[in-house]
């Protein structure tokens, strides 16, 4: 089993990389991830990340993970199109069946256990790691999730939306429509079977061919959506009562070190 950390982002929100952002003596959200991986057994671990930070975070975590470089490389003007993308270009380093999550996202130690559990019991081909709409959003400003709607445990459709804020007690996209918040979200942690890979390898290829990123990123969520509606490939929602916190803007910070502080110090 490998774990892919997809750290590509450029992090404009946060005015900084999140990717490197210290949180406590000197620990990432990316340290406390691989730990929390290393934990289950997971060492096989890469992490994908952009030009500009790339000398910067393999010599950070040399000593932990393979850090890839990511960047669309067939554009005048190289630049990150998506975190699908990011993934694809790690691809021929994907040996085994693997678990994708991002950088910026604290994952307790529970999700990689459950992770775990899933490709030894389970025979979908994909996981989706689940949390309620309610408990992963900021008090700082809008947010994106992938919303899943299911149907007597059937997963129906994973939408990625944008602009979710909370306003006068509900909870809103950036085009008003109010969300059930005990919705279930994906928080960017999926699970794969190697098999998967070719399916990536596909989408990305035609997603190049049709120049779709001239209008919109190649999201991981567009792809399992995909996925689900073709009906090719089963996928499993995997519950758990894990917590959730992240970087998106400066101020979330505090809330992470404070998290951190009473789970892992």
């Amino acid at each position: 089993m490998q774990l892919v950390i997809l750290a590509a982002g450029l992090s404009k929100r946060y005015g900084k990389p999140k990717q490197l952002e210290p949180i406590i003596d000197g620990k990432t959200i990316i340290d406390y991830n691989i730990e929390n991986a290393i934990k289950n057994k997971i060492t096989n671990i890469i992490i994908v990340t952009n030009l500009i930070i790339y000398k910067e975070m393999k010599e950070k975590y040399k000593s932990k993970a393979r850090v890839l470089k990511s960047e669309a490389s067939f554009l005048k003007t190289p630049t990150q199109i998506g975190n699908l993308y990011t993934l694809y270009t790690s691809l021929n380093k994907i040996k085994k069946d693997f678990i994708v999550i991002n950088a910026d996202d604290y994952y307790e130690e529970i999700t990689f256990k459950k992770s775990v559990e899933f490709l030894k019991n389970e025979r979908e081909h994909i996981g989706i790691m689940t949390y309620k709409l309610k408990n992963v959003l900021t008090d700082n400003g809008e947010v994106n999730r992938g919303i899943i709607e299911t149907k007597s445990d059937k997963v129906l459709s994973l939408k990625e939306t944008m602009g979710i804020k909370t306003q006068n007690n509900k909870i809103m996209d950036f085009k008003g429509n109010v969300l059930d918040e005990e919705s279930l979200v994906s928080m960017g942690f999926y699970i794969f079977r190697k098999r998967v890979k070719k399916d990536i390898k596909k989408y990305i290829k035609q997603f190049i061919k049709n120049k779709k990123y001239e209008k919109e990123e190649a999201y991981l969520t567009s792809f399992v959506s995909d996925i689900i509606k073709s009906n090719k490939i089963d996928v499993k929602l995997i519950k758990s009562d894990a917590k959730w916190v992240g970087l998106t803007f400066p101020e979330d910070k505090q809330k992470v070190e404070s998290f951190l502080r009473t789970k892992c110090v």
